[in-house]
């Protein structure tokens, strides 16, 4: 609180005027019934932040990056009391709210157990749900047919934009990356500091368009395959081909990102989609025809490699070797022994879970990116455990024993349930619906939270901004438009 006091006090002129501004702003655009320019706005900002980032001066850093989340916040909570004084309700129905709230309480009681700073429980709340907020400000405003086609056609213009440029970044060999890259550390007050970003690859390898990581790039490919997918079986014969384009470059971009948990969110997707969904019989054959030919490739590889048990994570890699690391016990020893991802997946339930197995240690105490902002040790070093990946980075790659540590065993449950729940109003959308576009934008739904649960488990996607803010916003434009189609 202290040094948030601080950066209030040295820029107060200027957050009085940008807030007034902002206000003014938002009054003009919601008295002309357009507040779905400001989610048009954040679909463009959100994937070009890090490249706009990386030519900001350090002294304005801090306002280019958090007041557009200050401008969704404020258009939630604008949209919500216009919900209220229209509907008469605080909240409008779907299967969410309750659990959304059972999380909350959870976090509350949480909270008063490990009895805390007040500041560290708020920012962890806001890393778990600051854009669900999105999710709500679509089932406030209930948007028109017309407006969320038009959401939809800009998120995936961005998606195949980035794919795009993956291609592009991968053929110059290098030569873009140092104009895409930002590795520098911020400090955002004197209590809070953003770290550096390690270009811990290679040059011209793991492409990362203008998001700043290879994983994030690929978690973002991932979410645009799974909605773009199931178009394939509702557009026209003369349009199929365009689609069919898109839908390369954005694989293709996809496996030069070399992020093997993004690999199998979109796989997961994919299979769900054609195989489970559709009951598509070719997209069966494609999967079989597609694993012998790989199982051929990494036979091969296996002969001419030897021993594959020792392949270990280098700056350069064939895809062959980045899949046989995965999966490499030396690999798996470095990572246990260097206090890696495979260390925390074994300790945070023998000893975070063990010791507080109901509500957690806290939001904000353990393994996500406010731990490790705030450099907030304090649970880590009680439970002697190491300070994060590498005992340095305060998170441990994997957003689901985080939630699990932070907010216990009941935590964990709600949000299962949540995305649980989220697949089977899909499912039942994408059954019911008379209207084909919110079908189709279910069906790509259930893909892309089967590919969001799969790969929380592989580092801190769940937090990355672009992903859920995306994520969120088609949640919140299947649910609010789903049920109404169904029954008219």
């Amino acid at each position: 609180m202290e040094a948030i006091s601080i950066f209030i006090s040295a820029h107060f002129l200027s957050l009085v005027l940008l807030g007034l501004v902002g206000v003014l702003g938002l009054f003009l655009i919601y008295r002309g019934q357009k507040s779905y320019w400001i989610l048009l706005y954040l679909l463009l900002w959100f994937p070009l932040e890090n490249l706009v980032l990386r030519y900001t001066p350090i002294r304005y850093y801090s306002y280019v990056k958090y007041l557009p989340e200050i401008l969704l916040y404020c258009t939630f909570f604008i949209s919500w009391i216009r919900y209220v004084y229209r509907e008469k309700k605080i909240l409008p129905a779907n299967p969410l709210n309750k659990w959304l709230l059972i999380f909350v309480g959870v976090c509350v009681v949480s909270f008063f157990l490990n009895e805390y700073r007040a500041t560290v429980w708020v920012l962890g709340m806001r890393q778990i749900l600051r854009f669900v907020t999105v999710f709500y400000v679509v089932m406030f405003e209930n948007y028109d047919r017309l407006i969320k086609q038009k959401l939809i056609w800009l998120a995936g213009a961005m998606v195949l934009l980035q794919g795009a440029l993956g291609i592009a970044q991968y053929a110059a060999g290098g030569w873009l990356d140092k104009y895409l890259f930002f590795s520098g550390e911020i400090t955002v007050t004197e209590g809070a500091r953003l770290p550096a970003i390690e270009q811990f690859w290679a040059s011209g390898t793991r492409v990362f368009a203008t998001m700043g990581r290879y994983d994030r790039l690929g978690s973002f490919l991932a979410l645009g395959i799974a909605v773009l997918f199931p178009w394939l079986y509702v557009v026209k014969e003369k349009m199929k081909m365009w689609y069919w384009v898109a839908l390369a470059i954005c694989l293709v971009s996809l496996v030069l990102t070399y992020s093997r948990a993004s690999w199998l969110s979109a796989l997961g997707a994919l299979v769900v989609i054609g195989i489970v969904v559709m009951r598509d019989h070719k997209v069966k054959k494609v999967f079989k025809i597609g694993g012998i030919l790989l199982a051929i490739y990494l036979g091969i590889f296996v002969l001419v490699q030897g021993n594959i048990m020792d392949i270990t994570d280098r700056p350069s890699q064939p895809i062959s070797e980045r899949i046989f690391e995965a999966v490499s016990w030396r690999s798996w020893m470095q990572s246990y022994e260097g206090y890696g991802r495979i260390f925390f997946i074994i300790n945070t339930p023998l000893v975070v879970v063990a010791r507080y197995p109901v509500f957690g240690v806290g939001p904000g105490n353990y393994g996500g990116g406010v731990a490790a902002a705030l450099g907030n040790s304090d649970v880590y070093d009680r439970l002697k455990l190491p300070f994060g990946i590498q005992n340095v980075y305060g998170q441990i790659d994997n957003n689901w024993f985080s939630i699990w540590g932070e907010t216990g065993t009941l935590g964990l449950v709600c949000w299962l349930i949540i995305y649980g729940l989220i697949i089977k109003e899909a499912l039942f959308i994408s059954g019911k619906s008379h209207d084909y576009f919110v079908r189709v934008l279910a069906r790509g739904l259930i893909g892309a939270t089967v590919g969001i649960v799969a790969v929380g488990f592989f580092g801190p996607y769940f937090e990355f901004r672009t992903l859920m803010f995306y994520y969120w916003m088609l949640v919140g434009i299947v649910l609010s438009s789903g049920h109404s189609s169904s029954s008219s």
